[in-house]
């Protein structure tokens, strides 16, 4: 149905946007028209300037003040700072977060004063019923105004104007205030891990204390206990995602109090929840690609930017390297090859062998890669200044990429067993639903085999492997962390009961693992200085439970804070299109070298 258009002659005045209000509107039978603003209800042209020259003014203004205020808060930190020598990238990023504060404080001021000085702005880009706006000249000079519109339903719903602030909308403000709030977290992570304006203490090892609050902390989550699916659903797949979350959400509780109370003997365990970390970048990657056979740049890029953002910004203010978060580098280079592995040949993948032999191949270079001396060094030497780690605890080790080969080398196959399961995983849910298919006396024998069975194999690995101390376990640990990983699976989804629900709190806790984990060195416990491990515990209030309350509390929320914000970053940083994630990348990589060459001038 082709578009109803209606022109409308002014002689001398232009359409006012900032008018267009019910009693402004008219209609007629061929549709709806704006009236231009005659000459005694429309302000003169010189005083529309100023006032779309006031509120650009008051945000310069704002901005200048906010910068102020965050030079002296700058030279207050630097005063109680227990570093003075601040490398060129730490300066640069000093002024990257306060320019992102002023923009937004400025921007933020500008929009809120536009409508109350009389400025209207210009037509909202989220306007349902406009299809077109147009103001063109017509022969003899005069102006015209085209408004176009879907439908007759639409007549009604144009919105109204929206404040631009240097070519800011209002509708873009989330972007400068996330970027704005991250930089304020920033300040914060340095201020409590680098100054010393919050004491540090020693920590508490009590194993009692331990595993008291690991019992209470279960509890809490038990009382949480959910149905997995929307409302007036049952969902009794295995490994649906609120259950892979819960999975995640325990295990980080328990791995972040392992280093709050110093509880070593935990050690191989901790061991085993890292692994299974791995094995889901392993299960999920693959079943994504899999399934959705998504290999394009922007998801990839995504995705990256979900691993590294965070750290990135943090080893920069912090003067730390990237090592040190080892967990963050482990992620993205098991998730590159399991990219790698899905991509080459993608077009085969529905092909049961030859998606076999490329997993096959994925281990037979993982193999050369870890396991043949020599070659690990020869290939990652080269990125030696990125994955590189210098441990002041440790100057024993003078092999730059022992720690990278360590780390990673402990966890080398399980990403595959994961690709694995992704792939075995509708053959797995099959034989679930026929155990479930059976009648109720067959069934109750098929669980208690399959639980049964589960658990012994569990007992064994539990005393041929689990039981050894740390530096044998870790012999062993890359080829047998399968076992233990298979064995929670099968019975974590034993029965629909177990699979139809979840632990709220922990899927919660889940999504935010890789926030709480860079998050716990610096404002949750206090490390012992550039690339230094938590050794010490943030010490805000006298009392230890009190003081651990608060603490956590602040860190919980500021966690969450970090996983909501590069979300809202990402989505402004890596678009949708080729095109826009190449020219955003030019422009961050242009920002980059320009606010490293003011480091390197201040610095200077």
């Amino acid at each position: 149905k082709a578009p109803w258009r209606r022109r409308t002659r002014a002689a001398t005045t232009p359409t006012v946007w900032s008018e267009l209000s019910p009693p402004s509107r008219r209609r007629s039978r061929a549709g709806y028209r704006p009236v231009a603003a005659d000459a005694a209800s429309s302000p003169p042209r010189d005083a529309s300037k100023g006032m779309a020259l006031l509120p650009h003014l008051a945000c310069v203004a704002a901005a200048s003040g906010a910068l102020a205020a965050y030079r002296f808060l700058l030279i207050w930190m630097g005063s109680i700072s227990e570093y003075t020598d601040y490398t060129a990238a730490q300066l640069g990023v000093a002024v990257a977060y306060g320019l992102a504060i002023a923009a937004w404080f400025g921007v933020e001021v500008g929009v809120f004063l536009s409508p109350r000085l009389g400025y209207g702005g210009v037509p909202s880009s989220e306007d349902a019923g406009l299809k077109g706006i147009k103001v063109a000249s017509e022969s003899g000079g005069e102006d015209a105004s085209v408004l176009t519109t879907e439908d007759e339903s639409s007549r009604d719903s144009i919105s109204p104007p929206e404040p631009v602030i240097f070519g800011i909308r209002s509708s873009g403000l989330a972007a400068l205030r996330a970027a704005a709030e991250f930089s304020a977290i920033m300040g914060y992570v340095y201020l409590c891990d680098r100054t010393t304006l919050f004491a540090k203490g020693p920590k508490t090892v009590s194993p009692t204390m331990f595993w008291g609050l690991c019992a209470a902390v279960l509890t809490v989550g038990l009382c949480t206990l959910r149905l997995a699916g929307k409302k007036g659903e049952v969902v009794t797949a295995p490994l649906q995602r609120d259950q892979t979350e819960e999975w995640k959400g325990w295990m980080q509780l328990q791995f972040i109090f392992y280093h709050y109370f110093a509880e070593g003997e935990i050690y191989n365990a901790i061991r085993l929840y890292i692994a299974a970390y791995v094995w889901m970048t392993g299960f999920g990657n693959f079943s994504y690609y899999y399934i959705r056979k998504d290999f394009t740049l922007p998801r990839f890029m995504q995705m990256m930017w979900r691993l590294n953002f965070f750290v990135a910004f943090v080893c920069v203010t912090m003067n730390n390297e990237y090592m040190l978060y080892y967990i963050a580098a482990m992620h993205t280079f098991f998730t590159w090859g399991v990219f790698f592995t899905c991509w080459i040949g993608h077009q085969y993948n529905d092909n049961n062998a030859v998606c076999l032999l490329k997993i096959a191949a994925a281990t037979g270079v993982t193999v050369l890669l870890y396991d043949v001396p020599g070659v690990f060094h020869a290939v990652f030497k080269p990125t030696a200044g990125l994955l590189g780690f210098h441990d002041p605890l440790h100057p024993e080790f003078t092999d730059s990429l022992h720690e990278w080969f360590f780390r990673s080398g402990l966890d080398h196959f399980v990403w595959i067993f994961g690709m694995l399961c992704a792939y075995s995983f509708p053959w797995y849910d099959r034989q679930l639903q026929a155990i479930e298919d059976m009648p109720s006396g067959k069934r109750a024998l098929a669980k208690a085999a399959v639980i049964g069975s589960a658990l012994a194999v569990g007992g064994w690995y539990v005393h041929t492997y689990f039981l050894r101390p740390k530096r044998e376990y870790n012999k062993v640990h890359p080829y047998t962390s399968w076992i233990p990983i298979a064995v929670f699976l099968v019975l974590r989804n034993a029965t629909a009961g177990l699979r139809a629900r979840y632990m709220h709190l922990f899927t919660w806790c889940g999504k935010v693992t890789l926030e709480t984990y860079i998050l716990q060195f610096h404002i949750w416990m206090k490390t012992t200085g550039i690339n230094g491990s938590p050794k010490f515990l943030m010490v805000w209030l006298p009392s230890f439970w009190l003081n651990l309350a608060v603490v956590s509390a602040v860190y919980f929320v500021l966690s969450y804070r970090v996983f909501k914000i590069t979300v809202v970053l990402r989505d402004v940083a890596v678009p949708k299109d080729n095109r826009g994630i190449f020219v955003n990348s030019v422009i961050m990589a242009v920002a980059t070298a320009a606010f490293y060459a003011v480091g390197v001038a201040l610095k200077g």
